[in-house]
């Protein structure tokens, strides 16, 4: 089998990729590590800002003690999902690293980093899930009484009809978040492990279109 080689050249191709994937890794750490400091339940926190948005401290203050809650429920579930999103995080920057520095192992990290993305989105889909069914359940119907109130929403819907809504707004976001992640997983493992990977570390022969 032929051995890697070190890049000679960066397509557009491989800038895009590289620039996403640390913006991506960066984020996430970031995210992992506050998350470890102030552990709280997001989509109870989009709930929460709504609330403030709408002069309802009182409900605000509700929404937060929900948050916590939650959070209690699944301390040991969230820490162990942030320390695995730091160990994502820092693969996926040193990925970046090795491939903007022309290291011959930068595709075989890259591909690497695309099944761990995969695998590290499929897992944590059910934890988000839970945790938004339960805001959904227990925020919804306060915060659709706060927009019926404040006249946000007209008064002829009734409030069960608004939580309706509400829950599958709070709901949707980790299937969204996850699909977004294992699309740009994918992108990695086509450009990276397909011909235009292979002919730039030296595995065959370029392409004689261009690389970008």
């Amino acid at each position: 089998m032929t051995a890697a080689k070190a890049p000679t050249h960066r397509p557009t191709w491989l800038t895009v990729l590289t620039s996403t994937m640390m913006l991506y890794g960066g984020l996430t750490l970031i995210g992992a590590l506050v998350t470890l400091r102030e552990p709280k339940a997001v989509p109870v926190m989009a709930l929460e800002n709504v609330a403030r948005a709408s002069d309802q401290t009182e409900m605000a203050q509700k929404m937060d003690a929900l948050s916590d809650e939650i959070v209690a429920q699944h301390r040991g579930a969230v820490r162990l999902g942030a320390f695995i999103s730091i160990g994502v995080a820092l693969l996926t920057l040193y990925a970046v690293a090795a491939i903007l520095s022309r290291d011959r192992n930068g595709r075989m990290l890259a591909l690497v980093t695309g099944w761990t993305g995969i695998a590290y989105h499929l897992g944590s889909l059910p934890l988000g899930v839970r945790m938004a069914r339960q805001a959904a359940v227990g925020g919804a119907p306060l915060l659709a009484q706060v927009l019926i109130a404040s006249g946000k929403e007209p008064p002829e819907i009734t409030a069960a009809d608004l939580t309706a809504k509400l829950h599958a707004v709070i709901v949707a976001p980790p299937f969204v978040a996850a699909g977004i992640g294992i699309v740009g997983c994918l992108a990695l493992l086509a450009y990276f492990g397909g011909r235009r990977g292979r002919a730039l570390y030296g595995l065959e022969q370029p392409p004689p279109t261009s690389q970008t």
